[in-house]
């Protein structure tokens, strides 16, 4: 039978014009698995950052809610007066950030450019007696990568005014972050947290170092 079938399939080669073994055929290409890539990507802390800074800057609303915690939601510290102010969102465009920059997506222009933050020991802090250019006299200047230090933010639940949350809800939810990127042009800080297998940004430190 083998044979038959051999002959058969030989002939009809032989039967088709070279036009025909020439023309291209149809292939079938398989669709990409957006998922696979997604988690693939949370893998790095490092990956997380830069997609959801990217979001940002493409003003994606649901790109952006897609970091967010379902179970802590994103705490956004600011400090507007005297006292500092913790908002807790589960949706970016319920925040109204304190005046005179209202809405989230502000925060695209005063992200710094990054192409990929750079690992520390430790993120630098603040010494406001820095040369022009880093008034805030950072150590060290750039888009930095370090331990949260979680702890830093101890004490700032028991006097801040809270809203959309619970100060218990604040601390468990800066408790669970592992990593936190410092940009020193603003002084901003983002913390991370890797909850069931995914980056979660759970606290957005967006006060001003020295600007009191």
């Amino acid at each position: 039978m083998l044979p038959l079938l051999g002959a058969c399939h030989a002939r009809d080669q032989a039967n088709r014009s070279p036009a025909d073994l020439d023309a291209p055929r149809e292939v079938i290409k398989e669709k990409p698995l957006p998922a696979a890539r997604a988690m693939q990507a949370d893998t790095s802390v490092t990956g997380a950052f830069l997609r959801w800074a990217d979001a940002v800057r493409r003003a994606d609303t649901a790109a952006v809610n897609g970091f967010i915690s379902p179970a802590h939601g994103l705490w956004v510290l600011e400090q507007p007066g005297a006292l500092p102010l913790l908002t807790r969102v589960s949706d970016v465009r319920r925040l109204r950030r304190s005046q005179p920059q209202p809405s989230f997506f502000t925060l695209a222009a005063e992200l710094m450019p990054c192409l990929r933050p750079t690992a520390v020991d430790a993120l630098p802090t603040a010494t406001c007696d820095g040369p022009p250019g880093n008034e805030a006299g950072f150590a060290r200047t750039g888009c930095l990568l370090g331990p949260a230090r979680a702890a830093a933010l101890s004490s700032i639940w028991d006097h801040a005014t809270l809203r959309g949350g619970t100060a218990a809800q604040g601390r468990a939810a800066v408790a669970a972050s592992r990593y936190a990127v410092l940009q020193t042009d603003t002084g901003y800080r983002f913390y991370w947290a890797r909850l069931a297998g995914r980056w979660r940004l759970v606290l957005l430190d967006l006060r001003v170092p020295c600007s009191a």
